[in-house]
């Protein structure tokens, strides 16, 4: 639903589209979205502050027997206006659910006091255990003491602390050196990096993880070499590594595309002439691999199949809604790159098949979406859009004197992190648009 909230920031009152009762059975991309950090989670259109907002929520899961209730402390709600609220939205799971599908959980939902219970209950149903929460706050807290420590404290650290330096402690210390050239922070970029350096040599996961990024280097170097990614080129690295399940699952899941007949084909001879060779031992390991891989494959293909079916369903809502842009926005979780994917192809077919009546039903719906998605961004970003499309410094000046509320150095701020992350993905060009139009804020401040 809609509602009006203010901006604690800059006191600005703005539409947020929030969410209350979460039956996930009924609509399971909700999950996705809670599980995201995404739940209610409104950003000011002037000044870009983001927060979550409080309300009530009724949490239903079917499948894992899950009905819980929240009511954040800060609303001071009374018993009579928690059971109001409450009891209808409980009333509303019950009546959408069929007779015979009825539990006797359902007849008596859980309350929880927290928000953080609430999402320790939801990651419960994902095999996300307190424990592992807790083991995550135990990875955190040991990154920031390696992160000061001195040499030998460093090697202490490590040394007793080697239980909790696994696959996703390395991902941990990858994300917060991201945010930190997001930030521009440069300090922090030499330390977490000459840390992450030292941690790949000293700790066995971190030596593990250098040979994973080895082989992919390798494999993506000759991949731009010849254009791309090859069925040969992916099936020649695999036999590479053939004796590293880790590596091959690495090498797979960046190349999953060149996964199809022609790859499997080729692994099929190999097998054919390490058998006639005599080397059944790797003869028997590459079949081991092969059947492996036609699981994920076929996955792959299973996942593929359910998310045009999830987005053809969710075209069909918004076409036949009687207000898109309400559509829209009661849909948004679930309009993702899958979604747009599947939108375009059907715009396509619609074409080809000259049916100009769906076409223009389909590129209403994309407008839609597109104005939606805009309405939604910040309005530095909205800016900073506009002045990347001009194709002059004359005309980006002119949209910085009519956008004179916003340049000041929080925009310069907005764009260093903007800069920072081309800069890492090899932009050039844009980096030079990005540098241009700091250029033209900093004259005006």
């Amino acid at each position: 639903m809609q509602t009006q909230v203010t901006c604690p920031n800059c006191q600005t009152p703005y539409p947020a589209q929030v969410f209350q009762l979460l039956d996930v059975g009924q609509k399971p991309e909700l999950k996705e979205f809670i599980l995201s950090g995404q739940l209610n989670m409104a950003v000011c259109p002037n000044c870009g502050a983001a927060g979550q907002v409080s309300t009530p929520l009724v949490y239903h899961d079917p499948e894992h027997e899950l009905f819980m209730t929240f009511v954040p402390p800060e609303m001071n709600m009374d018993p009579m206006q928690r059971e109001s609220v409450i009891g209808s939205m409980v009333r509303q799971v019950v009546e959408a659910t069929p007779q015979e599908q009825r539990k006797a959980y359902m007849l008596q939902p859980q309350t929880v006091l927290t928000y953080q219970t609430f999402m320790e209950n939801v990651l419960a149903t994902e095999g996300i255990t307190k424990e592992m929460i807790e083991r995550q706050r135990q990875q955190s807290e040991l990154l920031g003491k390696l992160a000061n420590a001195d040499a030998d404290g460093l090697a202490l650290l490590i040394q007793e602390n080697e239980s909790l330096l696994d696959a996703q402690f390395f991902a941990m210390l990858q994300q917060i050196i991201d945010y930190a050239g997001q930030a521009n922070d440069d300090a922090q970029i030499v330390k977490l990096t000459n840390l992450r350096a030292k941690l790949m040599v000293d700790t066995p996961v971190g030596r593990e993880i250098e040979k994973r990024q080895v082989a992919l280097h390798s494999m993506n170097r000759e991949a731009k070499a010849q254009g791309g990614l090859s069925a040969d080129l992916l099936f020649k690295h695999i036999l590479r590594h053939l004796d590293d399940d880790a590596i091959i699952d690495a090498l797979v899941l960046t190349g999953q595309g060149a996964l199809r007949y022609e790859f499997f084909r080729q692994m099929s001879e190999e097998i054919e002439k390490m058998e006639k060779a005599g080397d059944l031992t790797q003869a028997q390991r590459l079949t081991e691999v092969r059947t492996r891989l036609v699981k994920v494959y076929d996955e792959i293909r299973e996942q593929s199949n359910r998310m045009m079916a999830a987005a053809a369903e969710t075209l069909k809502v918004l076409l036949e809604a009687p207000d898109m842009q309400t559509a829209v926005l009661e849909n948004f979780a679930r309009l993702d790159d899958a979604f747009m994917y599947f939108l375009i192809s059907r715009i396509n077919q619609a074409g080809e098949a000259g049916d100009n009546e769906l076409v223009e039903k389909l590129h209403s719906v994309q407008e839609t979406i597109a104005a939606v998605a805009e309405s939604q961004v910040p309005p530095e970003i909205r800016l900073l859009y506009q002045m990347l499309e001009a194709p002059s410094d004359g005309e980006r000046g002119q949209i910085l004197d009519e956008n004179p509320q916003l340049v000041d150095e929080r925009f310069l701020q907005v764009l260093d992190a903007v800069q920072a992350q081309v800069e890492q993905q090899g932009q050039a060009e844009v980096t030079e648009q990005v540098l241009a139009c700091k250029a033209l804020i900093r004259a005006r401040l």
